[in-house]
């Protein structure tokens, strides 16, 4: 049988707007990554963030609360392509992708003064402590929390340990050196620093 065409397009209209949504977001979050990059949150305004979205102001206050949430989200979000894990392999191997990741990301591009810039700024601004939090240390800390746990099933690691404190361990170099800036972050480094931390795991 065939169907009415005004029955079928009136199923499909309530996701047309919901893509139009996607897009103006994924705009504007692509556009506040790349000026958080190139000169960090001061040159997200939102008057620059919405010219190069080819958005209105209007429109991003109508999904983020203030200037800081989107250009926060947008710099996370930019970012995260640099936390891609390989499929297989070993709890440990995937621990140590994430450590060198992580220690490229900031040693290699200016993500590195930008998240030292966050960090300082964190310490007197509310706004910009949970954005890393929740945005940016939150998710990498699960997925680092899922692995220690599957090498704890697997019998890679010892099944008494502590995932919170382990998961400090794990990236409290890189860091470390981050913010000091007293030695470089080199995936030798990463290596080396996630398997010291693996012969205390060990069963």
């Amino acid at each position: 049988m065939n169907e009415n065409p005004r029955e079928t397009r009136d199923r499909d209209e309530p996701a047309a707007p919901r893509r139009r949504t996607e897009q103006v977001r994924d705009a504007v979050l692509g556009a506040a990554g790349e000026l958080m990059l190139e000169g960090g949150l001061a040159a997200a305004t939102m008057e620059a963030i919405a010219a190069r979205a080819g958005v209105s102001k209007r429109t991003l206050y109508k999904y983020w609360p203030s200037r800081g949430a989107v250009a926060l989200e947008g710099f996370m979000r930019n970012a995260a392509s640099s936390w891609a894990l390989p499929d297989g392999g070993s709890a440990v191997e995937a621990l140590t992708v994430l450590v060198a990741s992580a220690a490229r990301l900031f040693a290699g591009t200016s993500a590195g003064p930008l998240m030292r810039s966050l960090i300082a700024d964190a310490q007197s601004q509310d706004e910009i402590a949970t954005a890393i939090r929740e945005q940016w240390l939150r998710p990498r800390r699960a997925v680092a929390a899922d692995l220690i746990r599957r090498g704890v099933a697997e019998g890679e690691f010892r099944p008494d340990i502590d995932v919170e404190i382990t998961l400090d361990l794990l990236f409290a170099p890189v860091y470390y050196r981050l913010l000091l800036g007293h030695e470089p972050m080199t995936d030798a480094f990463a290596d080396a620093a996630v398997a010291h931390l693996v012969t205390g795991l060990r069963p």
